[in-house]
């Protein structure tokens, strides 16, 4: 081929030679003489000479030349440079096929290592993916010189060339920025104001200070610029954060705890009354403030009603001679009026007065005066109260229990002269207080899990019913009472109630315009006879009458046979279970003013074997 190719080019330069000798005039001499026609054909022959053999050499050298070129394209053919490489992974002499899988597989780990985002010490790392970052790896090979060309230079360098080149790497700019905005984000915080709060622990008490924390936000756009820049060769990058501090620093909270909190409880105001002290302690100073974060401080007010309230155990104690109140008590089954009398005592806005500047001051000891203290419930205040008669009683009977007579003998003598003014909720539980031993309470029978057990103060929830009854018949709003699960037959039918410090308790309100004072007493059982307890509502009557017929008794359901053989193992009978219902009627002036219904269903009775 390469001789058809210069043969071919060779008849063309002779070609043309011909074409110019044919074209050529006759030439005259330097000074202007004809030159003969045989010097003229000689000079012509040997011009021509010269010409073809340079022409000659020049197409031998193209020749030449040109068949080594073609040789070089077919021998370059699709191939990437020998010596080229990717990275540092070598792809030379392959084809762009061969060249881009190879670098898939080797360049896959390292493109794909995940970049750690680090700010203040917290990490989360993201993967290049996640990033739109990757390696456009045809583009690579491109680069690398794969693939035919005409080129000299690519055919120069497939043969000979080549060396180690970077990827081409590849850009989602909506995907990076949307990554960078998210990490960002999750890096964000909000400031949070620095604190003090003082800690009660029994008698001690000391101010806590919670650091402020400042707010924090990244530079979403510093961001995705340092992933770009980091893919794929790093594997951490720190971008760029601003801190803004919050509106209560570490430093509005020192001034403040140096100010007023540390002085508050840094000892006890003593409070002298006479030759005799009150000391409020750092704990009841810290328990009546309360530290308010604002704006930009720290603030706090004192509880000055509860700072008195702490004390007043305190001041109670202090030996003077103190007034009391008016109150009416039965004497000789009578309602008296107990007159008031006025006493020494301290008075709050004293107390208050000098103590409050004390808080803060190194000064801690202070002078208060006892005064005359006016009785807060006066004599005309409880002839005021109109008790004057009986407005509702029960009485509610009981078999012989030694334990019985003590316990409700005890109950009743807590409830006797109770005094319940308008408005005011008698809490039988707070009445009576915790039933003790040290109270005199003794041990009786109580229902437990639908069984009876023994505990102490066992048969109060007799005089929690006929005192329920009392207020019943006198008409006074029931607040709260509940029913015993199984049924008594000495109790009327769901109108009963029974108590457990704690968590039961039988409440009515005094909704009239008239004081209340409760009468209490039991009269004591013995063998083969039974006891009582009679609970009586002292006041002005509202109603002329409260009218409440027998509960009826509808609904049975027997229980069921259980064997028990635990210590504690009482026997009982079965009985069954029902539903009670029952109303209350309110008349006046031979009017049924209004009517009241109410219901309870009882459990059944099991039957109980000791084994």
């Amino acid at each position: 081929m390469l001789a058809e190719i210069g043969q071919s080019r060779i008849h063309d330069v002779r070609s043309r030679a011909a074409q110019e000798r044919r074209a050529v005039k006759p030439l005259s001499d330097q000074d202007g003489t004809i030159v003969s026609n045989s010097a003229k054909k000689s000079a012509t022959t040997t011009s021509s000479r010269r010409r073809t053999i340079a022409v000659a050499v020049v197409l031998g050298v193209l020749v030449v030349i040109g068949g080594g070129y073609v040789a070089g394209y077919f021998m370059a053919g699709d191939q990437t440079p020998r010596n080229a490489s990717v990275a540092g992974v070598p792809i030379g002499g392959m084809t762009p096929e061969e060249a881009v899988t190879t670098l898939e597989t080797e360049l896959a780990e390292q493109s794909n290592q995940p970049v750690t985002v680090v700010v203040d010490g917290e990490e989360v790392q993201v993967m290049p993916a996640e990033t739109g970052l990757g390696i456009d790896y045809e583009a690579t090979v491109d680069q690398a010189g794969a693939g035919r060309s005409w080129n000299p230079m690519h055919i120069w360098q497939v043969l000979t060339g080549g060396g180690d080149l970077k990827p081409v790497y590849t850009r989602d700019a909506e995907q990076l920025r949307g990554t960078a905005d998210l990490i960002a984000a999750d890096f964000e915080r909000p400031a949070s104001n620095a604190g003090l709060a003082y800690v009660i622990e029994e008698d001690s008490v000391k101010l806590e200070r919670t650091p402020g924390v400042q707010a924090r936000s990244v530079d979403a756009e510093d961001l995705a610029t340092k992933l770009e820049e980091a893919y794929p060769d790093q594997d951490r990058v720190e971008p760029a954060v601003e801190l803004t501090d919050p509106a209560i620093t570490d430093a509005d909270v020192e001034a403040a705890a140096a100010e007023w909190g540390e002085p508050a409880i840094s000892g006890p105001v003593v409070v002298k009354v006479g030759d005799q002290t009150v000391e409020v302690s750092p704990a009841q100073i810290a328990e009546s403030i309360t530290i308010t974060p604002g704006e930009d401080a720290i603030t706090h007010t004192v509880d000055q009603e509860k700072l008195w309230t702490l004390v007043q155990p305190q001041i109670d104690k202090l030996k003077m001679d103190r007034g009391t109140d008016a109150r009416v008590e039965l004497q000789n089954g009578r309602p008296v009026v107990i007159p008031s009398k006025d006493g020494l005592g301290v008075k709050k806005e004293n107390f208050l007065e000098a103590v409050m500047p004390a808080l803060t001051s190194a000064e801690r000891e202070v002078q208060v005066e006892a005064v005359v203290m006016p009785a807060e419930f006066t004599t005309e205040d409880a002839e005021k109260l109109g008790i004057k008669e009986v407005i509702g009683e029960f009485t509610t009977y009981f078999p012989h229990a030694d334990y019985r007579n003590t316990n409700l003998t005890v109950a009743s003598r807590a409830i006797n002269n109770t005094m319940v003014k308008p408005g005011e909720i008698f809490s039988l539980n707070d009445t009576l207080g915790p039933r003790t031993n040290e109270r005199g309470y003794v041990d009786g029978w109580v229902i437990q899990g639908g069984k009876m057990r023994k505990e102490t103060a066992g048969g109060i929830s007799q005089a929690s019913t006929t005192t329920f009854n009392a207020a019943f018949f006198a008409g006074l709003e029931d607040v709260e009472h509940h029913p015993h699960s199984l049924y008594f037959p000495r109790y009327p039918a769901g109108r009963e109630s029974t108590i457990y410090y704690g968590s039961k308790d039988m409440r009515f309100r005094n909704n009239t315009d008239y004081g209340i004072v409760m009468q209490a007493f039991v009269n004591p059982s013995s063998p083969g006879k039974q006891g009582s307890m009679t609970v009586r509502v002292w006041s002005t009557k509202t109603w002329d009458e409260i009218y409440s017929p027998e509960p009826t008794k509808s609904d049975f359901r027997d229980g069921r046979t259980v064997h028990d053989d635990s210590p504690e193992c009482s026997a009982q009978s079965m009985s069954p279970g029902f539903l009670a219902t029952y109303y209350r009627v309110f008349r006046k002036n031979g009017v049924d003013v209004r009517r009241e219904d109410f219901s309870w269903r009882y459990d059944p009775t099991d039957r109980v074997i000791c084994d």
